[in-house]
């Protein structure tokens, strides 16, 4: 078969034009002799060529490259010629233009036309109007060419390549298996990443609460200790009064009846002090104390949020069939730091019970 690309012979303008001038000389020549039969049948091919340029060009290429130029060189010099020489070369002629239909017939998809098919018929009963040489050339077109013509098409790269195809089936088969175990792998690689990338996204959601706690817990942390050592300084100055008292009253105990009006009159003084003192003593110790819950409270949610992952997720999927699955989760991590203030008195408080331990000194 030719290529889409090869150059037309029969439709190239010039040959067309010389065909078209040889069927006019030809037509004269068979309707004054109604006895030549073999130009009635060349005229019927060349008038198949002219209305089938296109055809005779994709499906006789290979008489094209075998007997092209001498066929097209006797069609231009017809009409140069002699009566007596024309008459001469309608034979030859036939024999070359019977050799383009045949590979037509024998190469074209599509049933022969009945134009084509009548040609035929007409060659195979009137035999006996070509000597022996145009009849081997008519056995040749009819017998030898058609196996010359495939042996041709056979050899013909773009054709050898079917050959190979049984093996590139069977290639293309192993290949596609081992694609597919490729692709089974990597599938399988790209889902651990997935999943893998699924927890660190998740964990990541939760590192920005998570640190947000420890900043918090480390205020409260420092918030403890200022706390712890107020309670310790508190503690210390609600001994020393007393103390230093009992310190002095011991030491200088042979002079303690001259000043016992002294002493009674510090002594209130001392009582005042002490109260005050452990008034901020017990409000330190209630704010350490209350500190220290917070502190708890925020170690308990860093450990909570550690353990959760895909928080959003998980809670979505939960919520659909219970609403109230996580209320408790939810309102123990996102719920405010709460101290407990039981116990703990206001310094209105501490102003009533210094009042009343005055005036009950006074009413003594």
């Amino acid at each position: 078969m030719p290529s889409p690309s090869q150059m037309p012979f029969f439709a190239a303008p010039e040959n067309l034009e010389a065909l078209r001038h040889y069927s006019r000389i030809l037509r004269g020549i068979a309707s004054a002799s109604e006895s030549n039969q073999i130009a009635k049948s060349l005229l019927q091919i060349v008038e198949l060529m002219i209305a089938n340029a296109d055809r005779f060009d994709e499906y006789s290429a290979s008489n094209i490259e075998w007997i092209g130029s001498s066929f097209m060189s006797q069609v231009r010099d017809f009409p140069e010629l002699s009566e007596e020489k024309r008459l001469e070369l309608i034979v030859p002629t036939f024999t070359m233009a019977f050799r383009f239909l045949c590979e037509l017939e024998f190469t074209q998809p599509s049933e022969p036309s009945f134009d084509v098919r009548r040609v035929g018929i007409f060659v195979d009963e009137n035999l006996e109007l070509f000597d022996a040489r145009d009849r081997q050339q008519i056995t040749f077109a009819r017998y030898s060419m058609p196996i010359q013509v495939a042996k041709k098409l056979l050899n013909d790269p773009s054709i050898a390549e079917f050959r190979r195809f049984s093996q590139t089936v069977e290639a293309a088969k192993k290949l596609k298996a081992d694609w597919d175990v490729e692709l089974n792998d990597r599938q399988a690689h790209v889902n651990a990443l997935k999943d893998g990338l699924k927890g660190v996204t998740s964990s990541y959601n939760f590192v920005g609460l998570v640190d947000g706690f420890r900043q918090l817990a480390a205020v409260k942390i420092i918030e403890r200790r200022v706390a712890f050592c107020s309670l310790i300084v508190l503690a210390f100055l609600m001994i020393t009064p007393p103390f230093v008292q009992i310190f002095y009253v011991l030491d200088h105990i042979d002079v303690v009846d001259s000043k016992k009006g002294v002493l009674l009159y510090i002594l209130p003084t001392v009582v005042a002090i002490e109260v005050i003192l452990i008034y901020f003593f017990r409000v330190v110790l209630g704010q350490f104390r209350s500190v220290k819950a917070q502190v708890l409270q925020l170690d308990l949610r860093i450990a909570l949020c550690q353990f959760v992952q895909s928080y959003a997720e998980y809670s979505a999927k939960v919520k659909k069939d219970d609403p109230n699955a996580l209320a408790k989760f939810e309102a123990l991590v996102f719920s405010s730091l709460v101290p407990d203030s039981e116990g703990i008195p206001s310094t209105f408080d501490g102003a009533e019970q210094l009042t009343k331990l005055i005036q009950s000194i006074r009413g003594k």
